[in-house]
């Protein structure tokens, strides 16, 4: 299905939502869509294929993607070029950067104390998006 739910009021896409999920239930049956509301995804998705210009940026379960992302906060002046190389789509403004990491790991033992929080879906799309889908 292409965009099942857009142009659908939160009640009756909740609804439509729900429905889904039953017939996915019932059976191990799936649902193949594509969407622009990443919320959609949260609710239901067991599985996200990321398209970027007609190649497969990302092919992984919902669950591992969001336990292979974190989104880091830290100072600008630790950032070094083997840091950047560690960090996507980082931004950066006078009080810190912001990025998102698969190599959480490896990125703290050059800033032990980085902030790191956990990424949603749309934090990992827009970031492959912005790094050209390079890993």
């Amino acid at each position: 299905m292409d965009e099942p739910t857009s142009g659908l009021d939160p009640l009756i896409r909740s609804q439509v939502l729900k429905i889904l999920t039953e017939y996915m239930e019932k059976g191990g049956k799936g649902v193949l869509f594509s969407t622009h509301i990443l919320s959609d995804l949260d609710k239901i998705a067991d599985m996200l294929v990321m398209i970027d210009n007609g190649k497969i940026v990302f092919q992984e379960e919902k669950d591992a993607l969001l336990d292979q992302y974190r989104i880091v906060k830290g100072d600008v002046r630790q950032l070094n070029e083997t840091v950047r190389k560690l960090i996507l789509n980082i931004e950066e403004t006078d009080y810190g950067f912001t990025g998102i990491t698969r190599q959480i790991s490896e990125l703290k033992q050059f800033i032990p104390d980085v902030i790191v929080e956990h990424a949603a879906i749309e934090d990992i799309m827009l970031a492959n998006i912005r790094n050209g889908g390079k890993k």
